[in-house]
């Protein structure tokens, strides 16, 4: 009988030949990119209730809680006889919401507050006719913030994964249908049959004897 085929690396000899060749539905991307855009002097005035706890002392530090990434606009690119290359320059707006703690020189936090600011960028994707753009934001950064005339300033920066796809019918080589494996189940805790103790204690020590007048 031969070798189950499973999910995995191909061995040094190569894969083994498909057995078939399936028609599925899929997302086909047609093109992916990241950008990592950094925004110096992203800057927040302090709130006044919180603006009257500042000390020439004090310290301040921030992360991104909200981020949001939207297409505004795409716009075909065109070859020098007016036809479309499937190429696009596609707008995007980043929305970005920052808080705000403000510390003192103990570490006690004074005030928390939140900031936000917005930026547009546009790149060149392969994004034909049918496609629909995807924007993402896997992560941020906040640099060190400082405290400036009643502001906080820092730079942010936002990486952006964008990609164009559409849902299409592929040919695609297989091996079949996916069997599934035995699951690993998790170790579970000791089981003691009998229970110990099995019974109750048994008393050791003689009351002490009370006599009753």
């Amino acid at each position: 009988m031969a070798d189950q085929i499973v999910p995995g690396p191909c061995v040094d000899t190569g894969c083994p030949a498909p057995t078939e060749i399936d028609c599925i539905q899929v997302n086909k991307v047609y093109d992916f990119c990241f950008e990592a855009d950094t925004n110096s002097n992203v800057c927040t005035g302090i709130p006044e209730e919180c603006r009257e706890l500042v000390t020439p002392t004090s310290t301040a530090s921030g992360t991104v809680s909200r981020v949001s990434c939207t297409v505004v606009g795409s716009t075909p690119i065109l070859d020098t006889l007016g036809n479309q290359t499937g190429f696009a320059d596609v707008t995007l707006m980043v929305s970005v919401t920052v808080d705000y703690t403000l510390m003192a020189s103990n570490g006690t936090i004074l005030c928390t507050f939140c900031g936000s600011f917005s930026f547009m960028k546009t790149i060149v994707l392969c994004a034909p006719t049918g496609t629909t753009v995807d924007c993402a934001v896997p992560s941020t950064t906040v640099s060190p913030v400082a405290i400036l005339n009643g502001q906080v300033c820092s730079t942010v920066t936002v990486c952006l994964l964008v990609s164009s796809v559409a849902m299409v019918n592929l040919l695609v080589p297989s091996y079949g249908f996916c069997t599934p494996a035995p699951c690993v189940v998790s170790p579970q805790p000791p089981f003691s049959c009998p229970p110990s103790p099995l019974y109750p204690t048994a008393c050791t020590v003689a009351p002490t004897t009370t006599t009753f007048m």
